[in-house]
Protein backbone atom coordinates (compact mmCIF):
# COMPACT_ATOMS: atom_id res chain seq x y z
CA UNK A 1 0.00 0.00 0.00
CA UNK A 2 2.70 2.25 1.08
CA UNK A 3 4.61 0.94 -2.36
CA UNK A 4 1.47 2.23 -4.31
CA UNK A 5 1.57 5.98 -3.72
CA UNK A 6 5.66 6.33 -3.50
CA UNK A 7 4.71 5.52 -7.30
CA UNK A 8 1.48 7.80 -7.65
CA UNK A 9 3.78 10.59 -5.99
CA UNK A 10 6.86 9.91 -7.96
CA UNK A 11 4.75 9.88 -11.27
CA UNK A 12 2.70 13.20 -10.30
CA UNK A 13 6.59 14.83 -9.66
CA UNK A 14 7.83 13.54 -12.71
CA UNK A 15 4.49 14.62 -14.71
CA UNK A 16 4.34 18.56 -13.36
CA UNK A 17 8.75 18.31 -13.73
CA UNK A 18 8.29 17.67 -17.64
CA UNK A 19 5.33 20.07 -17.80
CA UNK A 20 7.72 22.62 -16.63
CA UNK A 21 10.44 21.74 -18.95
CA UNK A 22 8.20 21.64 -21.94
CA UNK A 23 6.88 25.30 -20.88
CA UNK A 24 10.50 26.68 -20.73
CA UNK A 25 10.86 25.65 -24.30
CA UNK A 26 11.37 28.48 -26.86
CA UNK A 27 8.29 28.96 -29.64
CA UNK A 28 10.54 27.21 -31.59
CA UNK A 29 11.97 24.24 -29.57
CA UNK A 30 8.36 23.37 -28.60
CA UNK A 31 7.48 23.59 -32.31
CA UNK A 32 10.25 21.04 -33.12
CA UNK A 33 9.23 18.58 -30.21
CA UNK A 34 5.44 18.25 -31.23
CA UNK A 35 6.81 18.29 -35.28
CA UNK A 36 5.52 21.89 -36.26
CA UNK A 37 6.64 24.13 -38.64
CA UNK A 38 7.63 27.81 -37.28
CA UNK A 39 4.37 30.16 -37.79
CA UNK A 40 1.68 27.19 -37.99
CA UNK A 41 0.65 27.46 -34.28
CA UNK A 42 -0.15 31.17 -34.90
CA UNK A 43 -0.58 31.13 -38.13
CA UNK A 44 -3.84 28.47 -38.23
CA UNK A 45 -7.75 29.65 -38.32
CA UNK A 46 -9.23 28.02 -35.90
CA UNK A 47 -11.54 25.03 -36.09
CA UNK A 48 -15.33 25.66 -36.91
CA UNK A 49 -17.03 25.64 -33.28
CA UNK A 50 -20.98 24.36 -33.83
CA UNK A 51 -23.26 25.59 -30.81
CA UNK A 52 -25.97 23.75 -29.46
CA UNK A 53 -28.67 24.44 -27.17
CA UNK A 54 -30.41 21.95 -25.61
CA UNK A 55 -29.28 18.91 -26.73
CA UNK A 56 -30.98 16.84 -29.36
CA UNK A 57 -34.15 19.33 -29.84
CA UNK A 58 -32.26 21.97 -29.83
CA UNK A 59 -31.53 24.58 -32.60
CA UNK A 60 -27.82 25.08 -34.02
CA UNK A 61 -26.82 29.09 -33.86
CA UNK A 62 -26.09 29.49 -37.30
CA UNK A 63 -30.00 27.88 -38.39
CA UNK A 64 -32.88 25.44 -37.45
CA UNK A 65 -31.89 21.89 -36.49
CA UNK A 66 -34.74 19.19 -37.13
CA UNK A 67 -37.33 18.91 -34.22
CA UNK A 68 -37.23 15.11 -33.13
CA UNK A 69 -40.74 13.91 -32.07
CA UNK A 70 -41.31 10.48 -31.51
CA UNK A 71 -44.07 8.58 -33.04
CA UNK A 72 -45.71 7.84 -29.76
CA UNK A 73 -45.60 11.84 -29.00
CA UNK A 74 -47.17 12.99 -32.23
CA UNK A 75 -50.43 12.95 -30.94
CA UNK A 76 -49.19 14.00 -27.61
CA UNK A 77 -48.85 17.60 -29.01
CA UNK A 78 -52.01 18.63 -31.34
CA UNK A 79 -54.97 19.88 -29.55
CA UNK A 80 -57.76 17.17 -29.66
CA UNK A 81 -60.26 18.72 -31.23
CA UNK A 82 -58.13 19.31 -34.27
CA UNK A 83 -56.42 15.01 -34.56
CA UNK A 84 -60.05 13.74 -35.99
CA UNK A 85 -59.56 16.51 -38.73
CA UNK A 86 -55.86 15.58 -40.08
CA UNK A 87 -54.17 12.56 -41.51
CA UNK A 88 -50.93 10.98 -39.69
CA UNK A 89 -48.57 13.13 -41.69
CA UNK A 90 -50.69 16.18 -41.18
CA UNK A 91 -50.82 15.50 -37.38
CA UNK A 92 -46.81 15.11 -37.56
CA UNK A 93 -46.33 18.37 -39.51
CA UNK A 94 -48.53 20.40 -36.49
CA UNK A 95 -46.36 18.81 -33.70
CA UNK A 96 -43.08 20.03 -35.57
CA UNK A 97 -44.56 23.08 -36.03
CA UNK A 98 -45.77 23.34 -32.64
CA UNK A 99 -42.90 21.88 -31.25
CA UNK A 100 -40.91 24.84 -32.87
CA UNK A 101 -43.34 27.58 -31.69
CA UNK A 102 -43.17 26.26 -28.07
CA UNK A 103 -38.66 26.75 -28.27
CA UNK A 104 -38.70 29.89 -30.01
CA UNK A 105 -37.94 33.17 -28.11
CA UNK A 106 -40.49 35.73 -30.05
CA UNK A 107 -43.85 34.85 -30.46
CA UNK A 108 -43.83 34.40 -34.15
CA UNK A 109 -45.77 32.10 -36.41
CA UNK A 110 -44.32 28.72 -37.32
CA UNK A 111 -46.21 27.77 -40.86
CA UNK A 112 -46.67 24.22 -41.00
CA UNK A 113 -47.90 22.27 -44.25
CA UNK A 114 -48.60 18.61 -45.17
CA UNK A 115 -48.13 17.27 -48.74
CA UNK A 116 -50.08 14.13 -50.49
CA UNK A 117 -47.33 12.28 -52.54
CA UNK A 118 -48.10 14.04 -55.57
CA UNK A 119 -46.94 17.32 -53.80
CA UNK A 120 -50.69 18.80 -53.89
CA UNK A 121 -50.89 20.26 -50.41
CA UNK A 122 -53.53 18.66 -48.13
CA UNK A 123 -53.62 20.81 -44.75
CA UNK A 124 -52.16 23.78 -43.90
CA UNK A 125 -51.27 26.43 -40.66
CA UNK A 126 -49.65 27.46 -38.36
CA UNK A 127 -48.51 27.31 -34.05
CA UNK A 128 -48.31 30.68 -32.58
CA UNK A 129 -46.87 30.84 -28.75
CA UNK A 130 -49.12 33.21 -27.33
CA UNK A 131 -47.44 34.43 -24.05
CA UNK A 132 -43.57 33.37 -22.63
CA UNK A 133 -42.82 29.83 -20.91
CA UNK A 134 -43.84 29.72 -17.19
CA UNK A 135 -43.40 26.91 -14.49
CA UNK A 136 -46.53 25.19 -13.80
CA UNK A 137 -47.87 24.70 -10.22
CA UNK A 138 -45.88 21.32 -10.05
CA UNK A 139 -42.54 22.50 -11.37
CA UNK A 140 -43.37 21.36 -15.52
CA UNK A 141 -41.89 24.26 -18.05
CA UNK A 142 -45.14 24.76 -19.95
CA UNK A 143 -46.18 27.34 -22.73
CA UNK A 144 -49.84 28.04 -24.36
CA UNK A 145 -49.63 27.54 -27.92
CA UNK A 146 -52.23 28.14 -30.69
CA UNK A 147 -52.36 25.72 -33.34
CA UNK A 148 -54.32 26.19 -36.53
CA UNK A 149 -54.96 24.12 -39.39
CA UNK A 150 -57.51 25.06 -43.14
CA UNK A 151 -58.51 21.44 -44.67
CA UNK A 152 -60.73 21.83 -47.78
CA UNK A 153 -61.40 25.46 -47.01
CA UNK A 154 -62.57 24.65 -43.20
CA UNK A 155 -60.21 26.53 -41.14
CA UNK A 156 -59.94 25.06 -37.30
CA UNK A 157 -57.76 27.03 -34.63
CA UNK A 158 -56.98 25.77 -30.71
CA UNK A 159 -55.49 27.02 -27.80
CA UNK A 160 -53.72 24.68 -25.50
CA UNK A 161 -50.97 24.74 -22.82
CA UNK A 162 -47.84 22.50 -24.15
CA UNK A 163 -45.72 21.49 -21.26
CA UNK A 164 -42.06 19.65 -21.67
CA UNK A 165 -41.80 16.19 -21.20
CA UNK A 166 -38.85 13.94 -20.71
CA UNK A 167 -38.26 11.16 -23.50
CA UNK A 168 -35.30 9.81 -22.16
CA UNK A 169 -32.09 10.44 -23.54
CA UNK A 170 -31.73 14.04 -23.21
CA UNK A 171 -35.22 14.13 -25.81
CA UNK A 172 -37.68 16.65 -24.42
CA UNK A 173 -40.73 16.65 -26.47
CA UNK A 174 -43.24 19.89 -25.58
CA UNK A 175 -46.99 17.58 -25.29
CA UNK A 176 -50.36 18.93 -24.57
CA UNK A 177 -50.69 19.42 -20.75
CA UNK A 178 -52.47 21.26 -18.04
CA UNK A 179 -50.12 24.16 -16.60
CA UNK A 180 -52.49 23.93 -13.61
CA UNK A 181 -50.85 20.70 -12.25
Amino acid sequence: MRHGRHHSRKRAVLGMLAAISLAGCAEGQLQHLVGLQPGQLIDRPPPPVTVVRDGPTGELIAGPAAILVPDAAVDLAVAEPLRPWLTAIERRRLAEASQHAADDYVLQPTPWEATDPTGIRTAAGEAVPVDNAFRAVRGQICRDVRQSMVKSDAAQEQQVTLCRRDFGNGLFVWVVGDGNQ
